[in-house]
This record gives structure tokens, C-alpha cells and sequence, in this order.
């Protein structure tokens, strides 16, 4: 039987023990370390998920404090652009009604055509052929363009303008010539301004208010969708008050009488289209234009 070596079997003994010993040490100090390193990430994250938080909430403030000052400023140059607006406006309205005061037979026409023309403009925006025309900008427009139809007015002279009775064939081509009067003085206007649709829409009314859908009418004989629809819609209304109202040649005809002139009239001096929305709607209309007898 083999002879134990106890002296080396004790130092291989107390070699396995210093390496278990040396292997847990490390073992120790490795999770010591690793431990400190997640608490100190622990703690960095904190600090930097508190000053985050501080950060997003200070952001969120300016946010706030800058989404109310747009706000406010918006509501300022809102207001002063209504202002400037509703200031021009007023001076282009005072112009009209100083032009119309020469004619004392119109009354309130200017007020009834933008009425009116405002009204057909509502109700062709609901049929599909217009959607991409009208919108509620162009309502705006053709309400507040509308008074300029007959601007050009002021280059007529008192002779023919306020004549009593019907004009002869010479003083009726003076009397045509308003419409490119009017014209030219917003096309001026106009091209300094090219951005104005408003003026734009001014122009188009005065332009062709006196143009028929069959092409005989003038100044330029037009005829059908080459009319710009602004001025097809002012030329039924402009028609149908004139129709209502008293001239020195003329009593003020009916509604009812009214009707059927322009009934008779479609396809010829009026787009079909829009007699046939004005027929459809006529109570309306009757009673938008009576609003202001």
C-alpha cells in the first residue's frame, strides 16, 4: 500500500484553501465595485432624470408663456389689419355713395346688389361646379367688390348721366364707356396692389357687369364662361334691381314681373345656371332686396 506524503498533501491543501480564499476576495471586491458603480449610476441617472424633469418643465413653461404671446400677437395685427380694412373699406364706400348720390333714382342700389350677389354666392358654393371657384373668401370679396360695379359712373357727364329720358345712340356709347372707366382706375389701383384679390374681383364686376351670356353685350362682346362668374353674378342682380326699381322711363316693377323678364332672359342675356338658382331661391331674394326698399 502507497505511503500518504502528509506534508504535501497538507501544502496542496493549504494552496486549494488560498486560492478559494483569493478567488472569493475577488469575487468580493468585484461585487463591491460593480455594486458601487450601479449605485453611482443609479445616482447620476437621478440627478440627470431630476434635471431633465426641471428642464422639460422650464420648456414647457417658455412653451406656454411663447403659445400666448403668438396668440396675443395674432389678435393685435388681426385687430389692426381689421382696422386698416374695415378704414379702406369705409373710404371706398364713401366714394360709391358720393358717385351714386348724382343719380338719385338708385337709393340704395349698391347696398341691394352686394346683398344680393352675396346671397348667389352662397348658394352656388353648395353645387360641386363651383367648389373650387367659391369659397369664403370669394363671398367676402363679391360682397365688398360689388359697390365698385359702377365706379366708372363718375367720368359720365351730368348731360347724359342724369338725362330724363332715354339716351340717344351717341350719348348711350358715353354712357357705356363707365364700365372701362371703372376699369382702368382699379387696374391702376390694382398694380400696386397684385396680390389683392379684392381688387382683383373689382375689377372682373365693373368689367364685364354689362356682358351678356350670348355674347351681344359690352364692351367687349364676351359671351358664356369667358365672363368671369363674379361678373355673370352681378349682372343678373344689377339687372333684377334695376327691374324693381323706379326710372323717369319706367314705374318699379313686381317681383312676380321681375321673374319673368329674367326667365325669358336665360340662355341669352343671363348665365342659365344662375337663373336657375335665382328662380329657385327667388323668395329669398325677394326678400333680401325688399329689406333695403
Amino acid at each position: 500500500m502507497e505511503k500518504i506524503n502528509f506534508i504535501e498533501y497538507n501544502e496542496s491543501l493549504n494552496d486549494d484553501y488560498a486560492k478559494l480564499q483569493l478567488e472569493r476576495f475577488v469575487d468580493r471586491i468585484d461585487s463591491q465595485n460593480l455594486n458601487k458603480l450601479m449605485t453611482d449610476l443609479m445616482l447620476k441617472y437621478s440627478e440627470l432624470s431630476k434635471s431633465f424633469e426641471e428642464k422639460n418643465q422650464l420648456l414647457l413653461e417658455n412653451r406656454v408663456i411663447l403659445e400666448r404671446y403668438n396668440t396675443q400677437l395674432e389678435e393685435l395685427v388681426n385687430e389692426k389689419v381689421n382696422e386698416i380694412s374695415e378704414s379702406q373699406m369705409s373710404t371706398i364706400f364713401a366714394l360709391v355713395k358720393l358717385a351714386e348720390s348724382r343719380d338719385d333714382e338708385t337709393g340704395a342700389h349698391v347696398e341691394r346688389t352686394a346683398e344680393l350677389c352675396k346671397l348667389m354666392a352662397l348658394y352656388l358654393k353648395e353645387d360641386p361646379k363651383y367648389s373650387n371657384i367659391i369659397n369664403n373668401e370669394y363671398i367676402d370679396n363679391i360682397y365688398k367688390a360689388s359697390p365698385l360695379h359702377d365706379i366708372g359712373k363718375v367720368g359720365i357727364p351730368d348731360n347724359i348721366l342724369l338725362k330724363k329720358g332715354r339716351l340717344t345712340k351717341d350719348e348711350f356709347q358715353v354712357m357705356k364707356s363707365h364700365v372701362e372707366i371703372g376699369y382702368e382706375t382699379l387696374k391702376e389701383v390694382h398694380s400696386k396692389y397684385e396680390v389683392n384679390s379684392f381688387l382683383k374681383m373689382g375689377m372682373d364686376i365693373t368689367r364685364n357687369h354689362h356682358e351678356k351670356w350670348d355674347g351681344t353685350g359690352y364692351p367687349r362682346g364676351i359671351k358664356g364662361e369667358d365672363i368671369p362668374l363674379s361678373g355673370r353674378i352681378m349682372a343678373i342682380v344689377d339687372v333684377y334691381d334695376a327691374l324693381r326699381s323706379k326710372r323717369v322711363y319706367k314705374e318699379a316693377y313686381s317681383h312676380a314681373k321681375s321673374m319673368k323678364l329674367i326667365k325669358q332672359n336665360r340662355g341669352k342675356h343671363f348665365d342659365p345656371k344662375l337663373v336657375d338658382v335665382f328662380i329657385q331661391h327667388h323668395t329669398e331674394f325677394r326678400k333680401r332686396h325688399d329689406f333695403f326698399k
